[in-house]
């Protein structure tokens, strides 16, 4: 009877690594509509731009999306689940002390606008006008930022960090001169021959910042730089 020789083990192929895999394609399309929405506002935004954009058909837009306003409610909530992921992300680190806990939330959002600078546009652009879309942006995202923000302001000021001012015009005060100039980024290149965008100068207007509201050092309770 012949003899049966065992099997060699065969050898295993490894698969070739897979090449890093683009953004899915979701996320590209709200990456995308996020920059058109800024520069041509949403009556003026196509969604077939958005879609050559992103690099997708132009029917996966309606399969992801039921509309273009159900396509800018989502690309506006995932800018502010970024920017709140990042500020919540500061308050919840070590600081040691109330004014560096507000520095550190100063420069964080002087970053984030630098690198997105198409949020403060969407956001001037919208909440100049009445209509529903600015009321759900405000109800939706900026009250509920706002009402926490404006809590540690409140106790900063009662402890002198912050100059005694109202906490409307602060709010407003911190949101022009933190964001304006990415807003306006072509406007100062215009002018100034500098692009705002560069991380060196976002980092130098976020110092400017925090010296203007900040001070050098700690405040007194009269809002005077202590000696």
């Amino acid at each position: 009877m012949p003899t049966t020789r065992p099997r060699a083990p065969r050898a295993r192929v490894r698969p070739a690594p897979r090449p890093a895999a683009d953004p899915p394609t979701r996320e590209r399309l709200l990456e995308a509509a996020l920059e058109v929405f800024a520069e041509r506002g949403f009556d003026g935004a196509r969604t077939r731009e958005i879609a050559e954009r992103a690099g997708a058909n132009l029917g996966l837009l309606s399969y992801y999306f039921a509309g273009k306003e159900e396509l800018w409610r989502s690309a506006v909530s995932r800018a502010f689940d970024e920017i709140q992921a990042e500020l919540a992300g500061i308050l919840a680190g070590p600081a040691a002390d109330e004014r560096e806990r507000l520095e550190r939330l100063l420069r964080g959002f002087v970053r984030f606008v630098a690198r997105r600078p198409e949020f403060m546009r969407l956001m001037n652009d919208e909440g100049k006008r009445g209509g529903p879309r600015m009321r759900w942006l405000a109800d939706r995202h900026v009250k509920p930022m706002a009402a926490a923000l404006r809590r540690l302001v409140e106790g900063a000021q009662a402890r002198g960090v912050l100059p005694p001012v109202s906490p409307v015009s602060l709010h407003y005060i911190a949101l022009g001169a933190a964001g304006l100039v990415f807003s306006q980024a072509p406007e100062c290149a215009r002018v100034h021959g500098v692009d705002p965008t560069r991380e060196e100068f976002a980092e130098a207007h976020a110092d400017a910042l925090v010296a203007l509201l900040l001070g050098s050092g700690k405040r007194s309770p009269a809002g005077r730089p202590r000696r």
